[in-house]
């Protein structure tokens, strides 16, 4: 009995590993694959042969952790695994070639050994690993995007306002002598985020003034879908001498819709509570009885040259305290490799949901500069 117990168990096993190896041609072209709807069974070695017709092309799958990259006129690219697992997974291009680069998608089935079931879905298996040209970083200026981060793996940002105003002082002359404003004093924020999930992140953010955040979101669409639109959901709490006193609350959406491969814009409604504070009143002896803001982010990211974007953001308020005048910022960065640069001009010197919705001063006009690095 042990004996045929035994049998039952290993002949599915062994019957997997005689399948013979799935070669199969996927051409890769501006912007589609060919094939782009392939089938195989549970237990097949998948040999994947990427030819590029006119400019390199990459493909990830991201369910079975391989990913390669082909180049017009050479040899197709190779890409092997072990098909072990049956569900419907999405391969990309994972390589940025051209405006329609987001287009370029494909399904792998693998089905269950002795049937044509569908087995378990895992188009949410997204790899968050490759460098978005579009949105390169987890923030505009200050307000979030819906960038994903890869499960366990870490981002690191730095953000840094010169307190000096740049129409400060008696004229152009002592703005000189105080270079721009960096010999003054600097508002700086430091910020760790992790990828707890597909999808869901963390992070924590303290600012040399003791005030620390902490927030999480969770992208319920992703932006580089065939439409082009992302949705998160978005939670914070923050609160001052670190994180003892004067906690305020946020939560809302973050909207983002892709303009191909060229700009983002995004639109993220958000309630801050406890935005009362007089630590940041840009008004001297503003009084208000309103205790908290509804405010609607507005901003947008632009592909000027391959690796430089210039970016602008208005948060007006809409609702509840307003003091002073709405948040903007303009920007201007660059992507090498894992970090983005920023350099950047702000109406006031806020960077967390409480700090932006106590308001700014127009008249009032700070440099400053964002680091962000990637850990993947």
């Amino acid at each position: 009995m042990l004996l045929v117990a035994l049998l039952s168990v290993t002949k599915p096993i062994m019957a997997s590993a005689q399948l013979p190896t799935r070669e199969i041609l996927v051409r890769a072209l501006q912007f589609s694959f060919t094939p782009n709807d392939i089938e195989v069974v549970e237990g097949e070695r998948v040999r994947l042969l990427i030819e590029a017709i006119d400019v390199p092309h990459g493909v990830v799958i991201a369910g079975f952790g391989v990913r390669a990259v082909a180049k017009p006129g050479t040899d197709p690219t190779v890409l092997e695994f072990l098909a072990d697992t049956p569900g419907r997974y999405r391969f990309i291009c994972a390589f940025f070639c051209g405006n329609g680069h987001n287009q370029i998608l494909g399904v792998l089935t693998v089905l269950p050994v002795g049937g044509s079931g569908e087995g378990r879905d895992h188009l949410d298996r997204i790899d968050d690993s490759p460098i978005d040209v579009v949105e390169p970083d987890f923030s505009l200026v200050t307000i979030p995007t819906t960038l994903r981060i890869p499960r366990n793996r870490f981002a690191f940002r730095l953000t840094h306002r010169f307190s000096r105003p740049l129409g400060g002082g008696p004229g152009f002359g002592n703005l000189l002598e105080d270079f721009f404003g960096f010999d003054a004093p600097a508002f700086i924020g430091f910020e760790l985020r992790y990828g707890i999930g597909p999808g869901a992140q963390v992070a924590v953010y303290r600012n040399n003034n003791r005030n620390i955040q902490f927030s999480g979101k969770y992208n319920m669409l992703w932006s580089q879908s065939e439409y082009g639109i992302g949705l998160d959901a978005y939670v914070s709490v923050e609160g001052g001498d670190n994180f003892t006193e004067a906690y305020s609350p946020a939560f809302g959406a973050i909207v983002s819709k892709r303009i191909s491969n060229r700009a983002a814009v995004y639109a993220q409604p958000m309630w801050v509570g406890n935005t009362n504070r007089s630590l940041f009143h840009p008004e001297l002896d503003f009084s208000s009885d309103e205790t908290d803001s509804l405010m609607v982010g507005l901003g947008t990211r632009v592909r000027v040259l391959p690796t430089v974007n210039v970016v602008a953001e208005y948060v007006p308020r809409v609702h509840g305290f307003d003091n002073g005048d709405h948040h903007l910022s303009f920007a201007v960065e660059k992507r090498v490799g894992g970090h983005v640069f920023q350099a950047n001009f702000s109406n006031g010197l806020g960077s967390s949901p409480a700090q932006i919705a106590a308001g700014g001063d127009l008249d009032d006009w700070f440099i400053g500069f964002n680091i962000t690095r990637r850990f993947y």
